[in-house]
């Protein structure tokens, strides 16, 4: 089972600011709340505040033309009057946000995520800027036992088997399907007599390299076998995914499930085109709008967003990390695939299902 990325840590904090001439002055109040928000009300001095409006005036007058003027040398009176004060007071709170909540970020170590909602409570010149700042932050995670009750899941074990009726059924599908038609199910007849090819040696030689019937029929046991074990792996995964999740105690940021929401949006839109379908065109004939949809995907995106969260919190308490050479490699194959790619997102992307894989292993082998 593999889960989906989850957005990192601080990814667009400090879009808002560098820490080069950081304001250091200000005082804070941080209030917990739920879905793994915190409120910041945040106080910066009137002598902060005020300092910023020489910085203001001038970025706001790079773009301002007056006749008599040149571009960018309006005189500070003139432009203040022209604009008024209330453009420069804004522009002023900007400026000092933009370098204040950085330096809170970073002075009382909070792992935020995305952009900030700010909302400014007071603002006047000679006066304290005032303003309650409300972002979402990475949830703590407090994982169960995760070992004892992967072990749980693995004790149950499913013996695998491919019958000869399985096999005869395959076998039957592809004479179908070299023969034109279409694999039926158990329930269905053939829309119409179907001439199917012999199961001799001229037959399976325009299958492959095989030297016998019999040997053909051992490799569809073969494939079969491979199959089932895998849908099995899938299923002992999600089972132990599972066990750990009910027990599991997560605060879901909401920008998380929404994250999510988007991949799913963007593959499925995907999965759409290759159907040869728009998405509107789709919704108009199922009916639904897209906000519909997505409120029948959010249980799918909160349990995938859940899932990345616990593997990441093992990878992190195991040291779970993918080997460097493997990782190159499988990024090279990416790119190769998908030259577009950033390198970046690419490595990012290999290293959360290598890292994945590993936490995965871990759980199984608690099983043995």
């Amino acid at each position: 089972m593999m889960a989906t990325r989850i957005c990192e840590k601080r990814k667009e904090t400090l879009a808002w600011g560098t820490m080069e001439n950081t304001i250091k002055t200000y005082t804070v109040e941080i209030k917990q709340l739920p879905h793994a928000q915190i409120e910041l009300k945040v106080t910066i001095p009137a002598t902060i505040f005020d300092a910023t409006r020489s910085e203001a005036i001038k970025h706001i007058g790079t773009d301002v033309e007056l006749p008599g003027f040149r571009k960018g040398h309006v005189p500070e009176h003139i432009l203040v009057t022209k604009l008024g004060e209330g453009t420069i007071l804004e522009e002023m709170a900007e400026i000092a946000i933009r370098k204040t909540y950085p330096a809170i970020v970073m002075d009382e170590k909070l792992d935020v995520l995305g952009r900030p909602e700010v909302r400014i409570t007071k603002i006047a010149s000679g006066n304290p800027l005032e303003l309650t700042i409300i972002t979402a932050v990475f949830p703590e995670v407090k994982l169960p036992d995760y070992k004892k009750l992967a072990a749980k899941v693995g004790k149950e074990k499913e013996v695998i088997t491919a019958t000869d009726a399985e096999v005869e059924k395959t076998i039957e599908q592809i004479r179908r399907m070299s023969a034109g038609g279409t694999p039926e199910g158990d329930d269905k007849e053939p829309a119409a007599e179907t001439a199917l090819p012999p199961l001799d040696d001229t037959f399976i030689k325009t299958l492959g390299d095989f030297a016998s019937v019999d040997e053909f029929k051992a490799k569809i046991r073969e494939n079969l076998l491979h199959e089932k074990e895998r849908a099995a792996k899938d299923k002992k995964r999600i089972a132990i995914i599972d066990a750990i999740l009910k027990d599991a105690t997560i605060d879901l940021p909401l920008l998380i499930v929404e994250q999510e929401l988007a991949r799913m949006s963007d593959e499925f839109a995907q999965d759409v085109a290759r159907m040869g379908l728009t998405m509107e065109k789709y919704l108009e004939l199922i009916k639904k709008t897209k906000e519909e949809l997505e409120k029948d995907w959010t249980p799918d995106a909160e349990k995938r967003a859940k899932t990345q969260l616990v593997v990441n919190k093992i990878a992190e308490v195991e040291k779970c990390e993918p080997d460097e050479e493997t990782l190159k490699k499988e990024v090279a194959a990416l790119r190769m695939r998908y030259p577009d790619a950033p390198e970046d997102r690419a490595e990012g992307y290999v290293r959360m299902l290598l890292t994945n894989e590993k936490v995965f292993q871990l759980l199984e082998s608690s099983g043995e």
